[in-house]
C-alpha cells in the first residue's frame, strides 16, 4: 500500500541549495541508466554556523514501564503491597504458594494499613504491609510468590523488611521453576528475630536462566509477621539500572537526559522519592491510567544514571500542578545544588551526598498549554508563573540554565517570550506526527521534516523580535511518531527521524537541544523496547546512535542536487536526498549525514569537497532493512540494522546511497 501510493509521485530533478531553497533553472538530466543520480558539493572553507554540543539528548518518563521494569532493575512488582488486596488478602501480582488448588488453613494473609514500612506516607498512596499468620498445618512448604520473574544465570540480591512479636522459626527466599514440583534454582533461609522492623537480606545464585521463573517467600515457623518492601535485584545492575538497558543508553552518547516528564512532571513532587529507597512511598501516576509508581527511582538515581552514561541531567519542575508551588521548585534546586549550610543542601548531605549535584538544566513546566496536564493555563498566566519560578530558582543558583514551555502556536510563543523572555535560555517545543496526518501517503511522512525547517526559521525571527537583547535557543525535547508497530519499527521511521535531525543540524544552532520521545518503553515510540527479559531497539534508536557517533561541531556550506517528489499534504518538489555536512572540532574529519527517502531507487551520488584533501578511503555507516515491511521486534531484533563499510575516497568520489537508507559518510582530511 505504502509503496504503491508513494510511487504515484511525479519525479523531477532539481537543484537544492544549502537550506533546500529550490531553483527551477537548476534542473539537470538523469543518466541513461535508470538509476537516479544526485550530488553533494561541500565547501570546506565556509562554515555557516555551529552545532550545539547539547543537540542530541534523550527523554525518560514515568509512563507505564518506562522507568519501573523498563529502566529500573527491580524485578519485584508491587513490592510494597500498595495495590488493593484480593479476597484472600494478597495484593496485585502476589499469589499463595504453592497454589490455590487446596485450602491451606495454616496460612492466612491480610493487607494491613496500621503496621507498615515506612510508617509514614509522603505521597497520595496510603502505605500497606502484608500480614501473614502461620499456624500448624499439613502443607509444609508454603508462603507466597510472584510469577513471570525473568532470571539469567548469575547472582541476585533479595531482601524484605519484616516485623514480628511472636513468630518463631525461619523464612526462605527462593527462585524456582514456575510449576508444581519444578526445579529450585536458588534458595536461602534466615532466622527471624522478634522485634521492630528489620531488613532480612540474602544472596541467591542460579546456574540456569528462566524468563518465566517465580520468586518465593517461604515460612518455616509459626506466628504472626508483617512483610514490606520486598526486593530482588540482579547483582549486575548498575546503580539500580538494568545492565542491558544501561548499555544501550550509554551507546547513544546522550548529551543530556530529561526527566521526570513529560506530562508526569505536572503531577510529580520530588520529595516523594528522596532518601533511603525503602523509606519512600509510592504515588499515583495521574497522567497514565492512574498506575501506582514506586518511589525507587528519584532525584538521586536519575542524576547518577545520567552521569553514569555521560549525560547532563535536565530536570522538569512542576508548575502549579497537583498543589505544586514556586517554593517547592526552588527547594529542588537547593537540594541538588545547594551548599550543606542550606536547608535542603543539608538534607541531601544527610542522605549521603555531601557534594552538590550541580544540575545545570532546569525546565519550568511541561506543555502547560494543554488541558491534559495539571497546572494548565493560558500563555499570559504561564508567563507570570515562569517569571516567578525563574526568579526563585535563580535566587538559589544563578548559574542554572532555564527552559520554558513553548508551543507550535506562535501566539503562545510570542506572549511567553515578550513577557518573560529575559528569564530563559531555551524555549521547548514538541512535535508529534502520525498516521492521521500521513493520510495513507508515505510521501507526507518523508516530507514533513522540511515543514519544521521553515517553522524554526519563523520561531527564530520571533525570538529576535520579542527578546532582542537576550539570546534564546530552541529545545525540541519531545518529538516522535504515532504509527502502527509495523511502521514504527521499520525503516520508514528512521527516514523521518534522520531527516528531522538533519533539519536540527541545518538550523545552525537555532535548535540547540533535542530528544525523541521516549528513551525506554512508555509507548511504541520508545526507542529502547525492554520487556522484563529482553531488549530490542527501534530504527530511530539506530539513527540516534549513528548521528551521535559523528559529532560535527561546525556546519559546512553544501549544495545538494537530487530528484524530487510531490506529497499530497506536505508540499511539492521535495528532494529525495537530504544531506547535511559538518566538520569535527579538531578539523580532521567531515561528516555527511545523508537520507535517501526514495523507497524504490538507490541514488548514485557524486560527492565533491572543495578546499581540502580527502583521504583515499571513506567510512560508510548505513541503516536499512531488507524491505519496507521489515521491522524490529523481540522476535526479529535486527530486521532493520546498521552496517559499516568503506569505499574509495578522494576530493571527488562516488557513493551509491541505497533505497530507503540513512547513511553517515566520514571523510578524513589529510
Amino acid at each position: 500500500m505504502i509503496r504503491r501510493l508513494y510511487h504515484r509521485l511525479t519525479r523531477q530533478l532539481v537543484l537544492v541549495v544549502l537550506f533546500f531553497s529550490v531553483s527551477a533553472s537548476s534542473l539537470f538530466v538523469r543518466a541513461q541508466s535508470d538509476q537516479p543520480r544526485a550530488s553533494i558539493t561541500i565547501d570546506n572553507m565556509k562554515s555557516v554556523g555551529h552545532i550545539s554540543p547539547l543537540l542530541y539528548g534523550q527523554f525518560i518518563e514515568h509512563m507505564f514501564e518506562g522507568v519501573k521494569s523498563g529502566l529500573y532493575a527491580e524485578l519485584i512488582r508491587n513490592r510494597g503491597f500498595e495495590e488493593p488486596a484480593n479476597s484472600i488478602g494478597l495484593s496485585r501480582y502476589w499469589e499463595r504458594y504453592p497454589d490455590d488448588r487446596n485450602d491451606d488453613y495454616a496460612l492466612n494473609f491480610g493487607s494491613d494499613l496500621t503496621t507498615k514500612y515506612p510508617e509514614t506516607s509522603k505521597a497520595d498512596v496510603v502505605g500497606h504491609s502484608l500480614r501473614a499468620e502461620v499456624k500448624n498445618g499439613v502443607i509444609l512448604r508454603h508462603g507466597l510468590f510472584q510469577s513471570r520473574v525473568p532470571i539469567h544465570a548469575g547472582d541476585y540480591v533479595s531482601y524484605a523488611w519484616i516485623k514480628t512479636v511472636d513468630y518463631d522459626g525461619t523464612i526462605s527466599f527462593a527462585l524456582e521453576q514456575d510449576k508444581d514440583g519444578g526445579l529450585i534454582y536458588a534458595e536461602a533461609a534466615l532466622p527471624v528475630s522478634k522485634g521492630p522492623w528489620r531488613k532480612y537480606e540474602v544472596h541467591l545464585t542460579s546456574d540456569k536462566s528462566d524468563s518465566l521463573s517465580r520468586f518465593v517467600i517461604l515460612f518455616h515457623g509459626r506466628g504472626k509477621l508483617w512483610i514490606d518492601q520486598v526486593s530482588l535485584l540482579p547483582a549486575n545492575s548498575i546503580d539500580g539500572v538494568r545492565a542491558d538497558v544501561f548499555n544501550k543508553v550509554k551507546d547513544l552518547k546522550p548529551a543530556f537526559i530529561r526527566w521526570p516528564g513529560g506530562n508526569v512532571a505536572q503531577d510529580y513532587h520530588w520529595q516523594w522519592a528522596i532518601g533511603p529507597r525503602d523509606e519512600r512511598t509510592s504515588w499515583t501516576n495521574l497522567s497514565w491510567k492512574n498506575e501506582i509508581e514506586p518511589g525507587d527511582f528519584g532525584t538521586t538515581e536519575f542524576i547518577r544514571f545520567s552521569r553514569n552514561v555521560g549525560a547532563e541531567p535536565s530536570i522538569t519542575v512542576n508548575v502549579e500542578g497537583r498543589g505544586a508551588t514556586v517554593e517547592e521548585a526552588a527547594a529542588w534546586v537547593e537540594y541538588c545544588n545547594g551548599a550543606t549550610t542550606t536547608k535542603y543542601g543539608a538534607l541531601r548531605a544527610a542522605q549521603g551526598h555531601p557534594e552538590p549535584f550541580n544540575v545545570r538544566l532546569w525546565e519550568i513546566g511541561n506543555e502547560i498549554w494543554g488541558d491534559w496536564v495539571r497546572g494548565h493555563s493560558n500563555a499570559e498566566t504561564y508567563a507570570q508563573n515562569l517569571s516567578r519560578y525563574a526568579e526563585a530558582m535563580r535566587k538559589i543558583d544563578p548559574t542554572i540554565k532555564l527552559i520554558a514551555v513553548g508551543d507550535n502556536n506562535m501566539d503562545w510563543n510570542r506572549t511567553v517570550v515578550s513577557k518573560a523572555g529575559t528569564s530563559i535560555d531555551y524555549l521547548a517545543i514538541h512535535h508529534y506526527y502520525g498516521r492521521t496526518e500521513m493520510a495513507g501517503d508515505a510521501a507526507n511522512l518523508m516530507a514533513r521534516p522540511l515543514f519544521y525547517q521553515k517553522f524554526y526559521e519563523r520561531v527564530a525571527q520571533l525570538l529576535k523580535e520579542a527578546s532582542p537583547n537576550h539570546e534564546i535557543k530552541l529545545a525540541i525535547n519531545e518529538w516522535g511518531l504515532d504509527l502502527p508497530l509495523s511502521q514504527q519499527y521499520s525503516i520508514l521511521s528512521a527516514l523521518y527521524g534522520a531527516r528531522l535531525m538533519n533539519v536540527f543540524e541545518r538550523s545552525a544552532g537555532i535548535v540547540a537541544m533535542s530528544a525523541v520521545s521516549d528513551l525506554v518503553n512508555g509507548w511504541p515510540g520508545g526507542i529502547i523496547q525492554a520487556n522484563r527479559d529482553d531488549v530490542f531497539v527501534s530504527p530511530i534508536y539506530l539513527v540516534n546512535q549513528l548521528y551521535t557517533g559523528a559529532p560535527g561541531t561546525e556546519l559546512l556550506s553544501s549544495e545538494v542536487r537530487s530528484p524530487t517528489f510531490d506529497s499530497s499534504r506536505e508540499g511539492k518538489s521535495v528532494p529525495y536526498l537530504d544531506a547535511v555536512a559538518s566538520r569535527s572540532a579538531d578539523g580532521k574529519r567531515i561528516f555527511i549525514k545523508a537520507v535517501n527517502s526514495d523507497l524504490e531507487h538507490a541514488l548514485s551520488t557524486t560527492v565533491t569537497v572543495n578546499a581540502g584533501r580527502v583521504s583515499s578511503r571513506v567510512e560508510v555507516a548505513s541503516i536499512n532493512g531488507e524491505s519496507l515491511s521489515s521491522f524490529n521486534s523481540f522476535a526479529s531484533p535486527n530486521a532493520v540494522t546498521m552496517q559499516r563499510s568503506s569505499i574509495k575516497g578522494g576530493s571527488t568520489f562516488q557513493v551509491v546511497l541505497p533505497a530507503h537508507s540513512v547513511s553517515v559518510l566520514t571523510l578524513n582530511l589529510e
